[in-house]
């Protein structure tokens, strides 16, 4: 598949066959994360990859927060409602990736910038991730495999988030990959106009 024919055609599968992703598949779309461009060639991401029990077992706990009356004031019931709806995804998806932001490069650039840059630094981490994760989407349409970005899990008590991944690292996307049950391949119309100054 050509590019910018991937760049035009990709679209956020949320419906998934029940079918493994070969595994020498799901290094080449990890591959193409990790060859993202990123600040200072940082690459200050991480990929935690789940299947099976564990896939599930992070399922269950989106909708179990979304169940609990005490996490309501928290997250309030539209993010409940999108966190149910995550669950249902997670637990139906072949694979999941979670995205980690590892902060190396806020830790490594803090030595030469001034403090008062440090919230930059963390853009620039950030933007490098988000690079990373949009070579994955882009990836995964290229091998026909289906996929969507998750945001919504970071919204959820940061506790749960150290407790299941046994670490502190910033949760940036949770991505659940597979073969889709529809395909949508029309064009998207764009409106340069609205979005470009010159």
């Amino acid at each position: 598949m050509e590019t910018i024919e991937a760049i035009n055609t990709r679209r956020s599968i949320r419906h998934f066959k029940d079918e493994a992703i070969p595994d020498n598949v799901l290094k080449q779309i990890l591959k193409a994360g990790c060859c993202a461009p990123s600040a200072h060639n940082s690459k200050p991401w991480k990929f935690v990859v789940l299947k099976g029990d564990k896939k599930d077992e992070l399922g269950d706990m989106f909708l179990s927060i979304s169940k609990e009356e005490r996490y309501k004031e928290y997250t309030g019931f539209y993010v409940n409602r999108l966190l149910k709806y995550a669950g249902k995804m997670v637990k139906d998806a072949p694979v999941i990736v979670t995205v980690f932001n590892n902060g190396s490069f806020c830790e490594s650039a803090g030595k030469y910038f001034r403090q008062s840059k440090k919230e930059a630094l963390h853009i620039m981490e950030v933007q490098s991730i988000a690079a990373a994760i949009e070579n994955m989407l882009l990836a995964c349409h290229d091998r026909g495999l289906g996929a969507v970005w998750l945001g919504v899990p970071l919204l959820m008590p940061q506790e749960f988030i150290e407790d299941f991944f046994e670490t502190k690292n910033e949760l940036m996307a949770v991505i659940p990959m597979g073969y889709p049950l529809k395909t949508r391949l029309i064009e998207k119309k764009v409106d340069l106009d609205e979005h470009i100054v010159y």
